[in-house]
């Protein structure tokens, strides 16, 4: 029985080891962007939301932190091409750490109950569908929460950056939020779907 405890553990570990690397390097080399159309989907979220569909919510949350880490080091030290990133942790680092570390978290944590929730309801007979549910609402999370935070903690910093009037930051995040948003959701829950369902028919998860 110890045994199997000390494999579980390892096996445990050594599926958040790639997933971490996963992370890091779409985080820092950015390779997190598929075109949609006339809109780019960003798929930063997607390892996350895997860590969390298959690993639970914890490691789904700890995969979160690390990607919103990564973003607020990349931009305090300049590596992003994000000038709203790079205008408010300027002006307010600790107010861009919320916003970059916050809703990553959030999105691990959400995804990976939403699946335990929904395999629940469905009596684990349509994994597929919680796997779907978990790729849109996990994405979801993330557009919400990050779009939400940079309005409410960096409108004013939006405005200075885009040329707008203050009025019209909210209107310019919705539409971000409408298109880019639901675009990564629908990508998400292909993705995950895909990812997911191979994982365990090769019994890799």
């Amino acid at each position: 029985m110890q045994s199997a405890n000390i494999s579980s553990r390892v096996l445990l570990l050594a599926r958040m080891a790639v997933l971490i690397a996963i992370v890091i390097i779409m985080t820092v080399f950015n390779f997190g962007n598929i075109p949609v159309g006339p809109i780019v989907a960003t798929v930063y979220q997607v390892p996350v939301i895997i860590g969390a569909v298959l690993l639970g919510p914890i490691a789904g949350s700890v995969l979160g932190g690390i990607w919103g880490l990564l973003c607020f080091y990349l931009a305090v030290t300049g590596q992003t091409t994000d000038i709203v990133a790079l205008g408010t942790v300027a002006q307010e680092p600790l107010a861009y750490f919320v916003i970059a570390f916050v809703p990553r978290v959030l999105t691990g944590l959400f995804a990976g109950y939403v699946y335990k929730l929904s395999n629940h309801l469905l009596k684990q007979k349509k994994d597929v569908v919680s796997f779907g549910i978990s790729g849109v609402l996990g994405s979801l999370t993330n557009t919400v929460f990050y779009l939400g935070a940079l309005y409410f903690l960096a409108k004013e910093i939006i405005a200075e950056k885009y040329q707008l009037a203050l009025g019209a930051v909210l209107p310019l995040v919705g539409s971000v939020a409408l298109t880019n948003g639901l675009a990564e959701a629908a990508v998400s829950c292909i993705i995950v779907i895909g990812v997911c369902k191979a994982l365990r028919y090769f019994k890799i998860a």
